[in-house]
């Protein structure tokens, strides 16, 4: 298989956004770029420098939707509802002509090479409610990563213990499980309409990410490299809750990415 420059992949992943855009459009599903992809579009209209993926978010219904009907022969949806092996929370789009081998503490992980697509559900209005909201998802994010995590070389006696019994008390239930039931608390609140929504599905979601769920309620095109695409009309709002001053560049030895991959053409 030939190798995908990283020039390459960010061309196949713009090819891939425009695509999705397009369908968007066409099919009234509002979408919008979402963590460091949309502080790109704000901040360096496309690309953060160091970066090299893009993260779309959409509100459930939107995003139920859209997993239910966007693909065709070249692109298609990754899914724990549709694929037996997949094990994340949210959603992919890959694009089925390559391949992307990625590293993480889990192991390696081989997709297309791809964009996430992450769901925003309701969260409690009172902040009493939604901080305990969140830490019943901290225990469900712990034993995901738990699960997730390998014993290995290299890492401290007690670490490596601490995994082994929690990888003998998790036997019985496996990482895809858990993800389900991420997801099912992520859209608990999807019937009630509160006033703050926020991305919770995956196991990295803050409270502080949690927003007045107006901010998604209109959408404006953002130029994101040679493409225009669709974002929240708030986004300062959104990107405020996400990274504080969003608009000061990070010290130098943090602009790296915290990706580690291999991407090929099959």
């Amino acid at each position: 298989m030939k190798e995908i420059g990283i020039e390459a992949l960010k061309q196949i992943q713009l090819d891939m956004l425009k695509d999705i855009h397009a369908f968007c459009m066409d099919h009234q599903i509002n979408y919008s770029l979402a963590f460091g992809t949309l502080l790109g579009a704000v901040r360096h209209k496309g690309y953060i420098p160091w970066d090299d993926d893009v993260d779309i978010m959409m509100p459930r219904e939107d995003y139920n939707r859209f997993i239910r009907s966007y693909g065709n022969q070249i692109y298609k949806i990754a899914d724990m509802f549709v694929n037996p092996d997949y094990v994340d929370s949210f959603a992919k789009v890959e694009d089925t002509r390559t391949v992307i081998e990625e590293y993480e503490e889990g192991g390696s992980f081989v997709f297309g090479v791809y964009i996430d697509v992450f769901p925003v559900d309701y969260v409690p209005d009172n902040l009493s409610e939604r901080k305990a909201f969140y830490k019943k998802k901290r225990m469900w994010n712990v034993l995901y990563e738990l699960k997730r995590i390998k014993v290995k070389k290299g890492r401290s006696f007690v670490k490596n213990l601490a995994l082994m019994v929690g990888h003998r008390l998790l036997f019985f239930i496996s990482r895809r499980q858990l993800a389900h039931k991420l997801s099912e608390l992520a859209s608990k609140y999807q019937g009630q309409k509160t006033t703050f929504m926020g991305i919770v599905a995956p196991a990295d979601s803050r409270i502080e990410e949690a927003v007045p769920s107006n901010c998604f309620e209109e959408y404006i095109e953002l130029p994101f490299e040679n493409i225009n695409v669709m974002s929240i009309k708030n986004y300062d709002c959104y990107l405020s809750a996400a990274f504080g001053d969003y608009m000061q560049l990070p010290p130098e030895e943090k602009r790296v990415s915290h990706h580690v991959f291999k991407a090929y053409w099959r």
